[in-house]
């Protein structure tokens, strides 16, 4: 995690996305599955995971499906910026705070221009990660 922590640090955090699938069997509805958080930083794709209540992470080179998709549903990405970050400006990541223990909470301090603020990403959902500022 470290080496994760260290380039969301010194990089630009570019976009910040959940995977999930369009339900087209009527009108197309996005079903996001927050089991999966995807960082982009400078380009580089790290994935957020919760194995056994702890966060984990990889480096990709590509999103794929890591779940079945109906026939008639489609595999889709959806940003997720804007919702964590309150903001569609540039941030800077001042602090990272995240004990390896089942069921902790990552806290993330940054900056939006002057303003400093903090997010935090909880495993503790049966559904995956919930955000909140």
């Amino acid at each position: 995690m470290k080496q994760l922590f260290n380039r969301m640090i010194q990089g630009t955090i570019s976009d910040v996305m959940v995977s999930g699938y369009i339900d087209a069997e009527t009108l197309p509805v996005y079903h996001p599955m927050y089991e999966r958080i995807y960082f982009i930083v400078n380009e580089n794709i790290f994935e957020l995971y919760i194995d056994d209540g702890i966060i984990r992470h990889n480096q990709l080179k590509n999103i794929n499906e890591w779940f079945d998709v109906d026939e008639d549903d489609q595999f889709s990405l959806m940003s997720i910026y804007s919702q964590l970050f309150k903001t569609e400006q540039e941030i800077k990541i001042t602090r990272i705070d995240y004990k390896a223990i089942p069921f902790s909470t990552i806290e993330i301090n940054y900056k939006d221009g002057e303003n400093e603020r903090q997010l935090f990403l909880d495993p503790n959902n049966f559904f995956g990660f919930t955000y909140y500022n």
